[in-house]
Formats: structure tokens, C-alpha cells, sequence
């Protein structure tokens, strides 16, 4: 007979192997198989309207990149590609090819003179594929172009007691086989106002979708030819003097080809440099080049015969004082450098933008959210020629076309 401590001490027993029971089983019902699903996306490339003879699009390459990683895949002849086993994510999808003088003609059916290349180009920017999707990507086409925008240093770097910010520099390349004559060129820089003076992503919604708002319009001097071989390079700086002594990230100016003269006289100049022109600042106690810290900071190349200065200034969309930026029709310009923020917490801010697709597909942005770390952007280099000239990227979108790098000198560019 079981007495009743004993009793007490089996029930005891009984409900800790019931338990235990009970747990194990509910273990086994869980399912550890829940990570997210991969998933396909289908791209599918919308041919520019001019292409009207345009009937084979196999063999291009569209791109998908995120923050994480990059694929690339080859469309079928009808201008489409399948990407499976992406894993769910924010990606911007692209494609960039150039086309031939010839193609150009065939595909448009007209002709046109010269034998300059053209780029084809799309992109998709901040697509989130989170299941199954289809993208329909169109394509642009516009020329080539023969002096870009090689280089933009708009951060500053670290020194004892505070930041370097004088040696900033934009340097623009040839890009062609042919020399070019810069006389003449416009540089404008794209107000960055805390909230976006007149927002142009989405591009659907822009308020003027025929017109950049610049802060700043310099020039390259006209009076005489100001030629620059292929391969060649325009040094455009604030401060044409020797940086280097500062700190490792920034470099010797002297050698500067233009230099934007600071009227306030409390940036040193060099009198040995040609002055850029000074066309309009919205700012009167700024003469030398405002180039953003750290971002929003787009950058254009313009050219025009007509006076800009007798170009129209606004306010900021729906204010009636405050800053006034001057218009810039977007059909002068020939090339740009869209420089986003880059915030800490949630990376390149897309929001951010100052140009349209047609000028910039993507943006560049430097890693540091500060700006303080000496990082400049620089294009990359497509391939060298059997001469050593150094060939560009240039797909119209700075995404795919830049590097942020803090050791890259003046007039050198990366190895492709």
C-alpha cells in the first residue's frame, strides 16, 4: 500500500514526464523552415520611340543591384529577362549600352551627320521585390558625349581642431578620341535647400519638368581656345594651392586650369591660375564654387550661346522670398553628376535628386554621412586603348558610372 507522502511524490513525478511530454511535442511542431522565399523578377525593356526599326533587342545586359548584391542577366530578342532566386529586397534595375552611329541610323530610319556614338540607357530606381514582380523599363537614347565629369571632391577631411574644406575640386575629362574646346563651357551647381526647392523624383510629379534651379553658374573663360586632348583633364578647383601638407587625403592644387576666385579673400587663391567666371551665386558673400558637403551636391555642364545671365530666378516652389535660384533650360545641358545625402541610419536618399533621368539615371553618394573623411567620387574606367588612353564609363547613370574613394589623386582615374 502507497502512502500518502509517496502518493504526493508519483503525482509529482507524472505531471513533470506529462510536461515534459507536452514540451517535446510542441517542439517538433515548429516549423524552422520560415526564412523568406526568394523570388523572380521579370524585367522587360521597353524600346526609346525613336527606335521604330528596332526588332531584335537580344544580347543586353540589364542589371540588378542592391545593397547587398549585384546580378546581371541577358535579354531574349524581345527586349526581356527572367532573374529567379533573388533574395527579397530594394533594388535598382538598369541597362546602358552604346549604340554605333550606324545602328542609330537603322534603327530610327534617319540620318544624321557626324559619326558620334549614342548611349541607350534605363533605369529603375529603389524597386522593392518582395514577391514575384514585372518591370517594364524604358529606354532612352541621347549622344555621347566627349567631356564629362570625371571627378567631384565636395567633402572635406579631418584635421587637429576641426575639417579641411578649401581643397575641393571638380574635374571634368575628355572622353573622346578628338580634342575638345572647353571655351565657353558652363558648370552649374543645383541649389541644395534642406527641403528640395522643386522635387523632381518621381519624375512624373515634377513641378518643372523643362528647368534646373542652380545656385551657383560659373564659366570657362571664352576669349580664347581652351583645348583638351583625349584623355585629357580640366582641373577646376577653389584653391589652386599645395593641400597636401594638411593630412593624407588632400593634394597639391598649383596645377590647377581654372580656379574660382573667392572675393571675400578668405580662401587663399593663386594669381598664377585663371579665374572661372562667376555668372550668378544665390549667395552674394560666395564667389568660389558651394559644392555640398557630404551631399545633396548635382553638378551640370551646360552650353549655350545665349546671355544666362538674363536667364529667369525664382524662389523656392510656393515661397515668395528667401533664396533665389537661377533656370536652367535641361535641354543645354550636356552632362551631370547627380551627389545625393547619404544618411546614417537609412543610406542614400533617393528623395534627394536635382536632375532627371535624361541627365542622370541614378546618383553617386560618399559614404561618409558627415562628408568629413576626404572621399571624392570618381568615374571609372571602362578600358584603356592601345595608345594608354584611358576610356571612361559613362552610362548616364552615376549609380553604375562612380566610385567613392579617398586616395585617388588629380588627373588619375582607377584601372579598369
Amino acid at each position: 500500500m502507497i502512502s500518502m507522502r509517496h502518493r504526493k511524490q508519483l503525482k509529482s513525478l507524472l505531471f513533470i514526464i506529462s510536461y515534459f511530454l507536452f514540451s517535446v511535442a510542441q517542439f517538433s511542431c515548429v516549423d524552422f523552415d520560415d526564412t523568406t522565399p526568394p523570388v523572380t523578377a521579370t524585367v522587360q525593356l521597353v524600346r526609346p520611340d525613336a527606335f521604330v526599326n528596332m526588332t531584335d533587342m537580344s544580347g543586353l545586359t540589364v542589371t540588378l543591384q542592391s545593397e547587398d548584391v549585384t546580378v546581371t542577366a541577358t535579354t531574349d530578342a524581345s527586349g526581356r529577362v527572367v532573374v529567379s532566386d533573388l533574395a527579397p529586397g530594394t533594388y535598382n534595375v538598369s541597362m546602358s549600352s552604346t549604340i554605333s552611329h550606324s545602328q542609330y541610323e537603322q534603327y530610327t530610319g534617319q540620318t544624321v551627320g557626324g559619326a558620334i556614338d549614342f548611349i541607350m540607357t534605363g533605369t529603375l530606381n529603389q524597386q522593392a521585390l518582395a514577391e514575384d514582380n514585372t518591370l517594364s523599363l524604358p529606354l532612352m537614347v541621347y549622344p555621347k558625349e566627349t567631356l564629362i565629369i570625371g571627378k567631384v571632391y565636395s567633402s572635406s577631411s579631418k584635421i587637429a581642431g576641426g575639417t579641411y574644406s578649401i581643397g575641393k575640386y571638380v574635374e571634368l575629362y575628355n572622353n573622346s578620341e578628338d580634342s575638345v574646346d572647353a571655351a565657353g563651357l558652363y558648370i552649374g551647381l543645383l541649389e541644395t535647400e534642406s527641403t528640395i526647392a522643386y522635387p523632381v523624383y518621381p519624375y512624373s510629379s515634377a513641378i518643372t519638368p523643362d528647368t534646373l534651379h542652380t545656385k551657383q553658374v560659373f564659366r570657362i573663360p571664352g576669349d580664347k581656345p581652351v583645348m583638351v586632348a583625349p584623355g585629357a583633364t580640366l582641373l577646376l578647383v577653389n584653391s589652386a594651392i599645395d593641400h597636401s601638407s594638411q593630412n593624407e587625403y588632400e593634394r597639391d592644387l598649383r596645377g590647377a586650369d581654372f580656379e574660382a576666385k573667392d572675393e571675400n579673400k578668405k580662401i587663399p587663391n593663386n594669381n598664377d591660375v585663371p579665374a572661372l567666371e562667376l555668372l550668378y551665386s544665390t549667395y552674394a558673400s560666395i564667389s568660389c564654387m558651394n559644392l555640398g558637403q557630404g551631399g545633396p551636391g548635382a553638378v551640370i555642364l551646360f552650353r549655350t550661346e545665349e546671355d544666362v545671365t538674363n536667364w529667369p530666378t525664382v524662389y523656392a516652389y510656393g515661397k515668395t522670398k528667401g533664396n533665389r535660384f537661377l533656370c536652367v533650360p535641361k535641354n543645354t545641358v550636356i552632362d551631370g553628376v547627380d551627389v545625393v545625402k547619404n544618411k546614417a541610419q537609412t543610406g542614400p536618399d533617393i528623395n534627394s535628386k536635382r536632375l532627371f533621368e535624361d541627365i542622370d539615371a541614378g546618383y553617386t553618394f560618399v559614404n561618409s554621412s558627415a562628408g568629413t573623411t576626404g572621399e571624392r567620387l570618381v568615374r571609372k574606367t571602362l578600358s584603356v586603348t592601345a595608345d594608354g588612353r584611358r576610356v571612361l564609363q559613362d552610362t548616364n547613370n552615376s549609380l553604375n558610372d562612380f566610385v567613392c574613394t579617398d586616395t585617388i589623386s588629380p588627373r588619375n582615374y582607377l584601372l579598369p
